[in-house]
């Protein structure tokens, strides 16, 4: 059995056919396909391009495909569903299933293996999102860089900016960030930092991969680096906490899946949640995401069949995709 998993996002989106033993057969990326910043027309255009490379790539596996789970940005909010459908039917065999969820709801999954709960995304942007016992989705944060991406990378990143003038300054302790972004950005001195923030690049762009170096340094023991990651992790958890509380949950124990960029080192903030959530009726767990999101896709598709989860999927599915990702 065969199954099209469809990760579309406001960067690139990625479509796979995969079985149910999590190998892929096809497999392809291109660029963005979130409707909120593009037209209609180029929105299917790209959904036809996805679907036509896939089709080129096994005809057989594309033709035998029995269910579609396309998560993707933006698609509820423009209300794209149908557009999206229609695209989907004009190339599929007619006998699929298909069912159009939030690009989150993959990344959720990808933790979970298609179990409800919630999904701490932290990457350029940061969001959390619930999907609770009635099937209900819950989001709260993530509304936008100029004052609501709390704990994203652009956040982070901003804050090791602040620390690190401070301590130029002598407005606050000294940091190894200093001599970490002073390289990061070719400069001798910190003022000269100025330009290259300030520069043709969006600040998002510029700003958020300096969330990295806040995350080595804590690891090291940097205590400017520890308290950043301190309060990120407080913003994390009052917005994860926010969501549980709007959700119908009538289990004791919830899971958290994390992911995203800016928990490469996952192990340095699953300690610090865990201890701030050690006081809660529900139960919250945390997990590191054990898959890309195209994997909690693939997740989606087999659940829709009513498919079981083969234990050594995840294993496969990740093996196939570094195999595929390294053949590019």
């Amino acid at each position: 059995m065969f199954v099209l998993a469809i990760d579309g996002g406001g960067t690139k989106t990625c479509a796979v056919i995969s079985d149910e033993g999590g190998h892929i057969h096809a497999m392809v990326t291109v660029g963005k396909s979130n409707p909120t910043t593009m037209s209609q027309k180029e929105f299917e255009q790209v959904i036809d391009q996805v679907l036509i490379i896939l089709k080129s790539q096994n005809p057989t596996a594309f033709a035998q495909i029995a269910s579609c789970f396309a998560g993707m940005a933006g698609v509820k909010e423009k209300q794209y569903d149908s557009i999206l459908m229609d695209v989907l039917h004009r190339h599929l065999p007619k006998e699929v299933t298909i069912e159009i969820a939030n690009d989150a709801i993959n990344a959720l999954y990808a933790g979970t293996l298609g179990s409800e709960g919630i999904v701490q995304i932290a990457g350029t942007g940061a969001i959390t999102l619930g999907l609770d016992d009635q099937h209900q989705i819950v989001r709260t944060s993530g509304w936008g860089y100029l004052f609501d991406d709390e704990g994203s990378g652009y956040d982070v990143g901003v804050q090791a900016l602040k620390a690190v003038f401070k301590a130029y300054d002598g407005r606050g302790y000294q940091t190894n960030l200093t001599a970490r972004l002073c390289q990061h950005f070719q400069v001798d001195a910190v003022p000269q930092i100025i330009d290259q923030v300030y520069g043709e690049g969006h600040p998002r762009a510029v700003i958020s991969p300096l969330s990295m170096y806040v995350s080595e340094e804590a690891l090291k023991g940097d205590i400017v680096a520890r308290i950043i990651i301190q309060k990120a992790c407080e913003k994390y958890f009052h917005s994860i906490k926010a969501c549980l509380d709007q959700m119908t949950w009538s289990k004791d124990k919830i899971p958290v899946v994390l992911t995203g960029g800016v928990f490469s080192n996952v192990e340095l903030f699953i300690p610090i949640l865990q201890k701030l959530a050690q006081k809660e009726v529900v139960e919250i767990q945390f997990y590191p995401s054990l898959m890309p999101p195209i994997g909690g896709a693939v997740v989606g598709g087999l659940k829709k069949c009513g498919q079981y989860i083969d234990p050594h999927f995840v294993e496969t599915f990740n093996e196939q995709m570094l195999k595929s990702s390294s053949e590019v």
